[in-house]
């Protein structure tokens, strides 16, 4: 758990879970056969790299938050679905068009509630300066 503080980490477990409430994580998911997670974020920000993961089949990620944001980086070859209610919130998928019409096997579902909240997904995170 995360209070009032900024940490990044890296996790090759199949699974985690995170919470993050007035602060911010960084995670860098290494597992090559993810499985799925959940974050938390109470006015947090949370930011995972799957860039450097796999996934066999579908992966689940469950995200409930209040006056939070969750940044995904994907790989270009998993594909996004979304079982979410936002409630004056957004969901924005900024990958390119050619990525986000790929039909692959690779699947991550994400969950759960976001209630003033966002969520990105994106290629890559952009780097700290």
């Amino acid at each position: 758990m995360n209070i009032l503080s900024g940490t990044a980490m890296q996790n090759a477990d199949d699974s985690f879970n995170t919470t993050t409430i007035f602060g911010d994580i960084k995670r860098t998911i290494l597992s090559k056969d993810f499985k799925g997670g959940s974050v938390r974020n109470v006015f947090g920000n949370t930011e995972l790299d799957f860039t450097h993961a796999d996934i066999t089949g579908t992966a689940f990620l469950d995200i409930s938050q209040a006056f939070g944001q969750v940044t995904i980086a994907i790989p270009t070859d998993w594909r996004i679905e979304s079982d979410t209610t936002h409630i004056l919130s957004e969901m924005e998928d900024d990958r390119s068009f050619l990525i986000r019409k790929n039909r692959s096997s690779k699947v991550l579902v994400l969950k759960g509630l976001s209630v003033f909240g966002a969520v990105e997904i994106v290629n890559e995170l952009e780097e700290d300066d």
